[in-house]
């Protein structure tokens, strides 16, 4: 399924009410926030520095996703990732924004239905189909008991749904398992260095948030 991080993470953390919980939970803000980091961040466009998140170049027109994210990012340039993550998981007018434009892009590509919800304060809701959901889990899990190495992109979005406790939502203890098996190889595989070391920086950033 040709989806990016910030999208795959964003169908696997709707329900069956759609994802109004995804911008109704601190928790799954911060989540958010850290898929649409590490789509950035591997795909050369950002850098996080211990202190600081740098741009390296201009949104490309296949992100226009996370145009609004970027936006924000180019705003606090030079400021710590801390500061920038928990201004959007904790100021809901700034995560509404990055939501919507996350949530119009599936509508636009996958079988996602967007409706409105609420009465005085009206809030976007994108309902995937089930079978979208379960084509995406399908073609993880297969990736995590069959292919050799796991996908920079699948074990990003495995990282956020592991910090948002929904990993067991989706696979078994044993798949659980050969997953933990494919993390540790690649843990000491030198091609998977900047992965691994911001998955480690971008859990930090959001325990520190949630704390």
């Amino acid at each position: 399924m040709d989806l990016n991080i910030p999208q795959k993470y964003f169908i696997l953390s709707c329900n069956e009410k759609g994802s109004v919980r995804i911008f109704k939970n601190t928790r799954r803000r911060a989540f958010l926030a850290e898929a649409s980091f590490f789509d950035l961040a591997l795909n050369d466009i950002i850098d996080l520095t211990d202190n600081s998140v740098i741009i390296n170049k201009l949104l490309p027109d296949d992100k226009a996703y996370l145009n609004e994210f970027f936006q924000i990012i180019n705003k606090n340039q030079g400021k710590s990732v801390t500061h920038v993550l928990r201004a959007m998981a904790t100021k809901e007018k700034i995560t509404q924004q990055i939501y919507n434009e996350i949530g119009d892009s599936l509508v636009d590509k996958v079988d996602v239905t967007k409706a409105v919800t609420g009465v005085i304060k009206k809030t976007n809701n994108y309902i995937p189909n089930y079978q979208v959901k379960k084509d995406l889990v399908a073609d993880m899990r297969k990736e995590i008991l069959n292919a050799d190495r796991i996908s920079p992109d699948t074990f990003a979005v495995v990282s956020t749904l592991y910090g948002n406790h929904d990993l067991k939502t989706f696979f078994t203890p044993f798949e659980q398992k050969q997953l933990h098996h494919k993390i540790k190889e690649a843990s000491v595989d030198p091609t998977y260095d900047k992965l691994i070391s911001l998955s480690k920086r971008l859990n930090m950033v959001v325990l520190t948030v949630l704390g």
